[in-house]
């Protein structure tokens, strides 16, 4: 029998705050957690995109903010995908424009300052079941209470070079970290319904972040989509099953582009991605899932130092290591060693040569692919 899978983005989450919420914590014991995922783009449109299509924007067509519409016809998603093979699919998201509806069975948006989403939420799930006529659900949630606190009052409040908000990091940090921890009882709401309703022993539940959310570490990024700093790329993947393994944190280097063939092998549903899996991991296969040895990350901020809402213009290569990143409109190199500076302050482009050279050298290949 297919799982159903729920499929929630816990919109702007960080993967550095998990612990500051008690009931992500009990959440993390109940599943397997993947904590060092790479955002193909720190801002959601062409994050989403690259996840439910196994592809970056380059590919898929959707790899800049005015880019949103631009999805190739040629490239099918997940939710077509499980359509085709006996899926009932549906969303609920912060616009009707982060997703195609190709392939959804309901696709419908909320508005994020009126909306109780819990209970939204909870109706779609329960109204999915009862429209599926026994078929697995598919069930993709927007969850965007931090996109409303920590982005869209900073919007309305601050320009990006007012310096005032950059000062403020301690207690932009307290606002981000209330705001995770009310996702997190939403989270916690989600998996409780599931329960409720008898259904956690033939269902797959995904808490994920498409990206993160800078509180002022960088002047210019308010939040995110500018540049490619941990505090943005670097996200988390939490899944929940009955036989899912628990109470366990991997922390290879993994992209967020692997979740495309992750959520088709655990439907059951052969495919021709060449992506590496999670999916043996998830249930115990640990050998089964090779670290990658680099992953990749773009973005074109639509403000900041250096805009490019048409194109990508920031792209940077990481390995479990070393982060190399190329700002290409100022013509600007930087590089870090994330084992002994995580916060990424000292800049080491120059110092170690050979690292550096074959590294620009994959990223420029990967950039002119």
């Amino acid at each position: 029998m297919k799982k159903n899978i729920i499929f929630v983005l816990l919109d702007g989450a960080r993967y550095d705050r998990l612990d500051e919420s008690s009931d992500f914590s009990e959440l993390k014991k109940l599943g397997c957690l993947f904590d060092n995922i790479t955002a193909a783009y720190p801002y959601t449109f062409p994050a989403i995109n690259s996840m439910f299509t196994g592809l970056f924007g380059k590919e898929n067509g959707v790899d800049a903010y005015y880019k949103m519409f631009r999805l190739k016809k040629d490239v099918q998603i997940l939710p077509e995908i499980l359509q085709q093979n006996g899926y009932f699919t549906s969303c609920d998201l912060i616009s009707d424009k982060v997703i195609s509806s190709r392939g959804f069975d309901i696709h419908q948006s909320h508005d994020e300052y009126k909306d109780d989403l819990v209970e939204r939420h909870s109706d779609l799930i329960s109204n999915s079941f009862k429209k599926s006529n026994g078929k697995p659900i598919f069930t993709f949630l927007q969850f965007s209470h931090i996109h409303m606190i920590t982005v869209s009052e900073v919007l309305k409040e601050f320009e990006w070079n007012d310096e005032e908000f950059y000062k403020m990091k301690d207690k932009n940090m307290l606002n981000y970290d209330l705001a995770f921890k009310h996702s997190s009882k939403y989270a916690k709401e989600i998996l409780n319904l599931i329960k409720k309703m008898n259904k956690l022993s033939d269902t797959i539940i995904i808490f994920f972040a498409d990206h993160g959310t800078g509180v002022g570490e960088r002047f210019g990024e308010r939040n995110y989509g500018v540049f490619t700093y941990e505090e943005t790329i670097r996200t988390f993947h939490l899944v929940i099953g009955s036989d899912i393994i628990k109470d366990h944190i991997c922390k290879k280097l993994i992209s967020s582009i692997q979740i495309f063939p992750t959520i088709l092998d655990l439907a059951g549903i052969k495919h021709r991605s060449k992506l590496v899996s999670l999916e043996p991991y998830l249930k115990g296969n640990f050998k089964r899932v090779v670290e990658n040895k680099h992953v990749f990350s773009e973005t074109g901020g639509l403000q900041g130092p250096f805009p490019s809402p048409d194109k990508p213009n920031v792209f940077c290569i990481k390995t479990a290591k070393y982060k190399l990143i190329y700002f290409k409109t100022p013509n600007q190199w930087k590089m870090f060693d994330l084992e002994n500076d995580p916060l990424e302050k000292n800049d080491i482009y120059g110092k170690i040569i050979d690292v550096q050279e074959s590294l620009k050298k994959q990223l420029l290949s990967w950039i002119n692919r």
